[in-house]
């Protein structure tokens, strides 16, 4: 998953800034993106008036203060991508609802747009500048972008999904220690962190208490203690292996419940059939007459759909050209459904492992970046390209 840095916005010359805004909310809010607006989501304003309700707050803003700022901003945006595949459009908006909150601390009016017109689902978050209370302005700082950052990949770790991967360690700066250098006699990565910490709070310890919260990097090498893994090459695999198995019983189950709702619905069909094989004999030996099919539209139009479904099954769901019995489908109902619960349990487990691995293994990316970054082996300009 990732995340833009946090983009304010101007009014453009020429244009009031009533339509910039409207320009903006718009672009996010359009229909043909967002499923007709089933996708946008919103706090302290209505989607529908959410122009109208920035601009009457901005109004009472310079009423209230007298400030007429020059290069004034308007609204911020951000736009929140995620992996293609790995995410519905209902959890991605929930994702940049939570973002939002914890961003404007639920002082600023905001919408959340979910895009699904492309591969990747992607969010375009929108708040206005004013505060609900009409006398203060959303400030940007220095350094933004690591903040939204942090926040995404921890919405991201507690939805069970990926984060932004780091950039291939053949395309980073080697330092002294860091997994894939020249190995040294007896190196173990717990031993040679908790040293960092401990020795005089090392650059990297200083580093990462700025970012995060140091508490986060002990809580992460107790569990690789308490699973012994002692380098970075087994913690880089357990945690593909975990993110593997997961994905593996994740799609386990979505097949499953596509097979379910498969067998439920060719069992109606079938019981339709039956119900209104009689009527439609009669309609067609009576020569298909349309007074007929007038007087019983519902059950000729039931039994067409019934018809339409039997031909569209594939050859494999149709052994010897028959239909499977409803007595074949409700004992094939019960193996899948028995499958899908055993799946499910294992998958839960298979859930934990993978954020427990995955979380872990992005702390001590983090920390060595860190390392890295205080030790001027990376610039900081470059901070972000890094992640």
């Amino acid at each position: 998953m990732a995340a833009t840095r946090i983009i304010p916005m101007h009014v453009n010359k020429g244009k009031t800034i009533q339509q910039c805004v409207k320009a903006r909310l718009d672009y996010a809010s359009n229909p043909e993106k967002t499923e007709e607006g089933q996708f946008v989501s919103s706090y302290a304003c209505d989607p529908k008036t959410v122009t109208e309700e920035f601009m009457l707050s901005k109004k009472e803003y310079y009423r209230l203060t007298g400030r007429h700022p020059h290069g004034d901003i308007i609204a911020y945006q951000l736009r929140q991508s995620f992996k293609p595949g790995e995410i519905t459009p209902e959890e991605a908006n929930q994702i940049g609802y939570e973002l939002a909150e914890k961003l404007t601390k639920g002082n600023h009016a905001f919408i959340v747009a979910t895009h699904t017109d492309k591969r990747h689902i992607h969010n375009h978050i929108v708040w206005n500048s004013t505060d609900l209370n009409c006398t203060r302005k959303y400030r940007n700082f220095l350094g933004s972008f690591r903040v939204v950052q942090r926040i995404s990949d921890e919405l991201c770790l507690k939805h069970g999904l990926s984060v932004i991967k780091p950039r291939p360690y053949k395309d980073r700066i080697k330092y002294q220690g860091h997994p894939g250098a020249p190995a040294k006699r007896g190196f173990d990565m717990l031993v040679d962190i908790q040293k960092k910490l401990t020795e005089g709070k090392g650059k990297g310890y200083v580093g990462w208490a700025k970012v995060f919260n140091a508490k986060q990097i002990t809580q992460t090498l107790l569990f690789l203690k308490e699973k012994d893994i002692r380098d970075y090459d087994s913690l880089a695999e357990k945690a593909h292996l975990a993110s593997a198995t997961f994905d593996d019983l994740r799609a386990k189950i979505k097949d499953c419940d596509q097979r379910l709702d498969e067998i439920t619905d060719l069992r109606q069909h079938i019981f339709n059939y039956a119900k209104t094989r009689d009527v439609y004999e009669k309609y067609r030996k009576g020569g298909y007459k349309k007074s007929f099919y007038e007087a019983h539209r519902q059950e000729i139009t039931i039994h067409k759909a019934a018809k339409a479904a039997f031909n569209k099954l594939p050859k494999d769901r149709k052994p010897g050209g028959k239909l499977p019995t409803v007595k074949q489908l409700n004992e094939e109902f019960k193996e899948v459904l028995a499958e899908k619960k055993k799946n499910y349990s294992e998958y839960r487990e298979a859930k934990k492992s993978m954020q427990d691995y995955v979380k872990a293994k992005h702390n001590i990316d983090e920390f060595m970046r860190q390392e890295q970054l205080q030790n001027g082996q990376i610039r900081k300009n470059d901070r972000h390209t890094e992640r």
